[in-house]
């Protein structure tokens, strides 16, 4: 028994001894032989933000602004990058080809950054970015998905369709109404509503001008807002030339002086005449300046026909204005007038030779007109003198001439809202130094 003892002792000390010199011997043995790393991750491409030029109105452009997307793509094993070249632009996900772009990129560890620039961009719509696939590729062949990012801005190059349309409110005021086919920019002193489609502004006097109106991308629409039956403040202005026959307006700016230029160009303007109804009687004020054949100024001249008194020089003389409430006149297409000048200043009729008065050399050469107050009105107008044309337009107590010795052919005048002023001013201004006569 105690030999069988020994030799299981023996036998499990020599198993051990063999299990342990195994073990280290595999252990001695084993290899590292690759270092296996795998990518199954796609390129990641982000749309970031969207911009434009156009102040106040992001989110629209037209071709005159320029639109900034910047994007992203990750990827830390990069292979091939033809995402520049593959991009699409798309205008309600249709191709638009037109477009010229430019980009600047930037890489940062596994980030490759994009500014992508815009100019003229022609066509409607809204505005997309495409990404084709294939246009990133990883080392492990892996390719970004197709993706189509809205960038939330609206391409618009459709000026804005305008129905215009008054319509009589209360003591003789007129309210003006411009209706659009889109969304509209405010305009001051017009009040938007309708989901800012709709204009609308009340005018107690008669008024003919050009309104731009423009929409949410910047495409301008000009309205010509025609008010002509106002009769809250009734205006009447007239002149005349030594072919005897009246010329008037009732404020909307029409041209005194055109039908006698159109007889002979060489005509001046020798009168005037004007009433007004609605403001006060020295509302408007009014200055001119007589070149005639008398060798004294301030003279006081009889004008026949209607024998009332002008001056050589300055109507009235000094630092007067003329008002409703000064001189005197006659009735004009039935309208009691004031009258500045007079005929008797350019005809041959005892006080000036033939020969002399056949040139055409005397008139009313200077006009100021002015307002008692500027609160809510201006009051803009414009003189045209043969061999210059048009001249600025001048408002609001401005003397306008070329000379005193240079009387004029023809002017016009409009007392019209400030807040309208200048908009009637920069379509007169498009006239000066021609002969154009509306």
């Amino acid at each position: 028994m105690k030999k069988i003892t020994i030799f299981i002792c023996v036998f499990l000390l020599i198993l051990t001894i063999s299990i342990n010199c195994y073990a280290k011997y595999i252990m001695e043995k084993t290899l590292d032989v690759a270092n296996i790393k795998i990518d199954v991750k796609k390129p990641e491409i982000s749309f970031l933000s969207a911009t434009t030029n156009n102040e106040g109105y992001n989110n629209y452009a037209n071709k005159t602004h320029t639109v900034v997307i910047k994007l992203s793509a990750v990827e830390e094993n990069l292979k091939d990058n033809k995402l520049w070249k593959d991009v699409k632009f798309l205008l309600d996900n249709e191709s638009a080809t037109k477009i010229k772009a430019s980009v600047h990129s930037s890489y940062y560890r596994d980030t490759i950054s994009y500014e992508i620039t815009l100019n003229n961009i022609t066509g409607n719509g809204r505005l997309k970015i495409k990404i084709p696939k294939g246009a990133i590729v990883d080392e492990s062949g892996n390719t970004n998905d197709e993706v189509i990012f809205d960038t939330g801005i609206i391409i618009d190059n459709l000026a804005p369709v305008i129905n215009y349309s008054q319509e009589e409110v209360q003591d003789g005021k007129i309210n003006a109404k411009l209706k659009a086919n889109e969304k509209i920019r405010s305009i001051n002193a017009w009040e938007i509503s309708d989901q800012d489609t709709l204009l609308n502004k009340e005018f107690a006097c008669n008024v003919l001008y050009p309104l731009p109106v423009t929409d949410l991308a910047g495409n301008t629409t000009n309205v010509d807002i025609k008010i002509d039956k106002a009769t809250n403040i009734k205006l009447f202005f007239a002149g005349i030339s030594k072919i005897f026959k009246w010329e008037t307006t009732n404020g909307l700016g029409e041209t005194i002086g055109k039908n006698s230029l159109n007889n002979n160009i060489e005509n001046k303007l020798e009168a005037l005449a004007y009433m007004w109804e609605g403001v006060d009687k020295d509302f408007i004020q009014i200055k001119t300046y007589t070149h005639t054949y008398s060798e004294y100024q301030n003279e006081q001249i009889i004008w026949g026909a209607y024998e009332t008194p002008f001056y050589a020089g300055y109507n009235p003389p000094g630092e007067k204005y003329a008002t409703t409430a000064s001189g005197r006149g006659a009735a004009i297409n039935g309208i009691g007038t004031i009258f500045l000048g007079g005929i008797t200043t350019d005809t041959y009729n005892g006080s000036i030779p033939k020969e002399i008065a056949e040139k055409n050399l005397f008139g009313i050469s200077a006009l100021t007109f002015k307002l008692k107050d500027y609160s809510e009105y201006s009051i803009v107008y414009q003189i045209w003198v043969n061999g210059n044309g048009w001249l600025e337009p001048v408002s609001d107590g401005v003397e306008t001439k070329v000379a005193y010795d240079k009387p004029i052919g023809a002017f016009r005048i409009s007392l019209i809202p400030k807040t309208e002023k200048q908009y009637l001013i920069d379509d007169w201004k498009k006239d000066v130094g021609t002969n154009n006569m509306k």
